[in-house]
């Protein structure tokens, strides 16, 4: 018997997360790639890509090719939870991604997993406490809703993002957002303390993504460059708001 060695390596890995708590999703979900590259999810959860075209010296050979940042292209994915507790999404990586030990607390690193929010689908359960926004986002014609709208709750004081969520094919979101104390400090005149907050919903929609699965982050990052729409309320502790956007 001779007894061969099989070095094997990964170009990257993705850890899906919960959009509200930050924990990690260990659902079976379904990861769709384009054409050609591969991918397993491990034992700890992970969705680990093993490999793409023209990258088989990175992921095969004995004495891996030199880096270069200049070669990483774009992929892009899309995730669905069968059990419908979150939305389908799109989302953006990088490949392959840095193999340096040197590098590896940055960014692009290998050995730092690419984080992935999930939002909650209007079906999910909220925990007790949380203030929780029930939310049809409406399109500017009469009778119809803005599926794959991100909804953005940000405290009227400072401007905080305090949670976001996304709107379903229907049109139909639930923000949910923790962390409102029972009783706070009041600001300006009147009662020293208040059980509520003044918030902002913001509606960030692209027309020009409609038809697809939204990317939540691309429509974070480009919010300035597109259509914002705002509402104020006030929520509490513990309180399900049901509201037309």
């Amino acid at each position: 018997m001779t007894a061969e060695a099989a070095d094997r390596r990964v170009l990257g890995a993705i850890r899906f997360v919960d959009a509200v708590t930050g924990l990690r999703v260990l659902d079976r979900l379904r990861v769709g790639f384009p054409d050609g590259i591969r991918g397993t999810r491990n034992l700890q959860g992970l969705f680990v890509v093993t490999g793409a075209p023209g990258q088989h010296d990175a992921t095969a050979t004995i004495d891996a090719p030199e880096y270069d940042p200049d070669a990483a292209e774009p992929v892009e994915f899309d995730v669905a939870d069968p059990a419908g507790r979150y939305l389908s999404r799109r989302h953006r990586i990088s490949l392959p991604r840095d193999p340096r030990p040197a590098n590896a607390a940055h960014a692009d690193s290998l050995f730092l997993p690419v984080e992935v929010r999930l939002f909650p689908s209007p079906a999910a359960r909220p925990a007790p406490g949380w203030a929780v926004i029930r939310a049809t986002v409406a399109g500017d014609a009469p009778g119809t809703t803005l599926p794959g709208a991100l909804v953005r709750a940000v405290k009227a004081a400072d401007g905080t993002l305090l949670s976001s969520g996304l709107a379903d094919a229907r049109g139909e979101a639930l923000v949910a957002v923790p962390g409102i104390p029972v009783t706070t400090w009041a600001t300006g005149g009147g009662a020293v303390v208040t059980s509520t907050m003044d918030v902002l919903l913001q509606v960030v929609w692209d027309p020009a993504a409609a038809g697809r699965l939204p990317d939540p982050d691309d429509l974070e990052a480009r919010r300035a460059d597109l259509a914002v729409r705002t509402t104020a309320v006030t929520l509490a502790s513990g309180q399900v708001l049901v509201r037309t956007l």
